[in-house]
């Protein structure tokens, strides 16, 4: 029980993480630079790979958190689970999968499971284990 607990936690708080820092960098780029973003009321291609760093490190962050909270109780699991989180997350908004296009939706579904990795090894290395 308190493990499952502590696995859900570490989920929410990795999740919260990332898409939080995503909202704040999307927010700050947008009112900074909003012909970099949308023309003709489309997304720009600069901002989609742009938005793909960002989103890599954000995820980076999010997983590194998850991984420290869950005091590596099954890390290969709940990496696993925190990948199929951010990929459900992109493919549920419709909306924007439509403005991204579907070679930009897969490369930030493969983003996500590259943030995980990179984020996990980045805690090993902290940890020491």
């Amino acid at each position: 029980m308190i493990l499952g607990t502590l696995i859900t936690v570490a989920l929410l708080l990795g999740y919260v993480f990332a898409v939080g820092c995503m909202l704040a960098a999307t927010f700050g780029l947008t009112s900074a630079s909003p012909e970099f973003v949308v023309r003709d009321y489309r997304l720009t291609t600069g901002y989609k790979r742009l938005q793909a760093l960002i989103w890599l490190v954000c995820v980076t962050g999010g997983a590194l958190l998850t991984y420290l909270v869950e005091q590596g109780a099954y890390p290969l699991m709940v990496g696993i689970l925190l990948s199929l989180v951010f990929i459900a997350m992109l493919w549920r908004n419709s909306w924007e999968a439509r403005q991204r296009g579907m070679v930009h939706q897969i490369l930030m579904s493969l983003v996500s499971v590259l943030g995980v990795i990179a984020g996990y090894g980045l805690a090993r290395e902290i940890v020491g284990t």
